[in-house]
């Protein structure tokens, strides 16, 4: 008897619709589920929180923490210095505060912890494809040629620049305080003035520019309007779909990850309105390089790099995108990042009176001194001798980093070594832990810069002295890039800019201590530092909906 062969076909044509497109959702969630649930079975004997969802794992609660590192100082706590929580899709994710591990994985392994393929993607689609995008040998061409242009050296002909641009924030808030009774505090919200005097500093030093933001004109300005709360408005306590959609990204081809930035949603549109208009600023400053003025070279940092780029080799040379992707990643690295991060210094002196007061009579007494020697202003050479200013902005930079963490990803299979043994579920010790390729490891920088072992007992608490404590600096493993804090980063990946940035704060903070008063608000709100997206913001609790202010009370001297 011959077999029946019945046509597949006919039957495949009665499936509901919605079990086709259900399909592809069940493969992938089935190939997430074997790729999570099997590859990083290494870190099956480190402890963390208790599991999360398979689908959003820690991610929602982590995003959504209402005070950057609230978290991780919990977890440090109770697990030691590394531990492992629930990423989305059922991914593990391997968190550090141990210096050991951290020096291994930025330091030693040079490019072998590589950015997650979703932060690379986000830091594109926020700055552009230049050197914070870069990876491996990209960035290693990258900072070839923006290195010449961040020596001390380089650096030098700018300080001028710090301390009047910082004369002319002083001006206006004397403005603005003689409007009141300059004899009592008055509440201002230092952190837009802050903002503007960074903006003004970075557009002359790095770009030879004028952007006016302390010339009482800022809202005719449309890059500083396009960049106001910038991340706040796009970042701030995304939704669960937003969270999970970011996720997906480390399982998307390279091609597709190019366009995600054209797709309708808020943060992407703020974004790429603030690229478009820092690429075509950046194009015109290019294209003005050129030109000499009274027949000298220019010697801002732009002025550097476009040089240095034409003498280049073509294999080494820059396209046109990537130096133009330099200057909206220098905008944003050279003048937020520092603007929040001397809100959180003044907050601090503003809630510690007995240290601003110190600071200012540091300050005095070197005033005092260089004027009987005829000199006009502090150089560069005496803001580094005042010891313990120095210190006070140590101690912000470590209680406040305005990056809380830096993502990577394990490059090849990995031992990575521990300073400070963590107990395993199993109960036993651990002195280093086994990654495979592709583990995803979190760096924490906010846990590190508290890290008990590291700074002392008293690592929550706000002290400026222990960085003057030459016993607690021998005792400790060198890892960041500056005064051994994290904030700058650190190894082939760090800060290159960390001499600008602290050189401006040196001066800011000096004028601003040496012409106001500052005090927390009579109301004593609560400030928050919210994270938004890869970054965090100075907050009033309760008042998120007016974005990033620091409210505080000054009076001029």
């Amino acid at each position: 008897m011959e077999a029946k062969i019945i046509p597949f076909v006919p039957y495949l044509s009665k499936v509901p619709l919605a079990v086709w497109f259900s399909a592809p959702v069940v493969a992938f969630a089935v190939f997430l589920f074997v790729r999570g649930g099997l590859r990083w079975q290494t870190l099956k004997n480190v402890r963390g929180p208790p599991h999360g969802s398979w689908l959003c794992g820690h991610q929602i609660e982590f995003y959504r923490q209402n005070d950057v590192g609230e978290l991780d100082f919990n977890w440090a706590n109770e697990y030691g210095g590394a531990w492992k929580i629930d990423g989305c899709f059922g991914r593990n994710i391997l968190m550090i505060s141990d210096p050991s591990a951290i020096r291994h994985t930025i330091h030693t392994m040079g490019y072998g912890y590589p950015k997650t393929r979703e932060s690379k993607t986000f830091t594109g689609l926020a700055f552009g494809r230049g050197v914070s995008w870069a990876g491996g040998d990209t960035h290693v061409r990258h900072r070839k040629l923006l290195n010449p242009a961040f020596t001390a050296q380089a650096q030098r002909p700018f300080y001028p620049v710090f301390r009047r641009v910082a004369a002319q924030l002083t001006s206006q808030w004397k403005d603005k305080l003689q409007e009141g009774d300059c004899s009592n505090f008055q509440v201002m919200d230092i952190s837009r003035g802050l903002v503007n005097t960074t903006l003004d500093i970075i557009g002359e030093a790095v770009f030879d520019y004028h952007f006016g933001s302390l010339d009482g004109r800022e809202e005719k300005n449309e890059f500083s309007e396009v960049f106001h709360n910038l991340f706040a408005d796009s970042n701030l306590f995304p939704p669960k779909a937003a969270i999970l959609f970011a996720a997906s990204w480390a399982y998307w081809p390279e091609l597709i990850l190019r366009y995600v930035g054209n797709l309708p949603f808020r943060q992407f549109i703020r974004f790429k309105e603030f690229l478009t208009i820092g690429k075509r600023l950046g194009k015109d400053l290019v294209e003005n390089q050129a030109a000499a003025v009274d027949g000298k070279k220019r010697r801002d940092i732009l002025s550097i790099l476009v040089e240095a780029n034409k003498t280049n080799s073509k294999v080494d040379r820059l396209s046109e995108d990537e130096v133009l992707s330099q200057v909206t990643t220098l905008l944003f690295a050279g003048h937020e990042t520092t603007a929040t991060t001397l809100t959180w210094i003044m907050f601090e002196l503003a809630n510690h009176p007995e240290d601003q007061e110190r600071v200012r009579e540091e300050v005095k007494t070197k005033r005092l001194k260089i004027t009987a020697n005829g000199q006009r202003d502090f150089t560069s050479t005496d803001l580094e001798s005042l010891t313990f200013t120095n210190a006070v902005i140590k101690e912000g930079l470590r209680m406040h980093p305005i990056s809380p963490w830096i993502t990577r990803e394990a490059a090849v299979d990995d031992i990575i070594p521990l300073s400070e043994p963590i107990v395993g579920v199993d109960g036993k010790t651990m002195t280093q832990i086994e990654v495979v390729a592709g583990q995803p490891v979190l760096v924490s920088t906010c846990a590190y810069n508290r890290h008990e072992a590291t700074w002392g007992e008293d690592s929550h608490t706000w002290r400026p002295s222990r960085h003057l404590n030459q016993e607690m600096k021998d005792k400790q493993t060198p890892i960041g890039l500056y005064s051994n804090l994290l904030t700058f980063a650190g190894g082939p990946s760090g800060c290159m800019g960390w001499r600008f940035a602290l050189t401006e704060m040196q001066s800011t903070v000096v004028e601003l201590v040496e012409n106001f008063d500052f005090c927390a608000p009579a109301d004593n709100v609560k400030m928050l530092r919210t994270p938004v997206g890869a970054i965090m913001a100075p907050m009033v609790e309760g008042k998120f909906d007016e974005r990033t202010q620091m409210p505080l009370g000054v009076r001029p001297l």
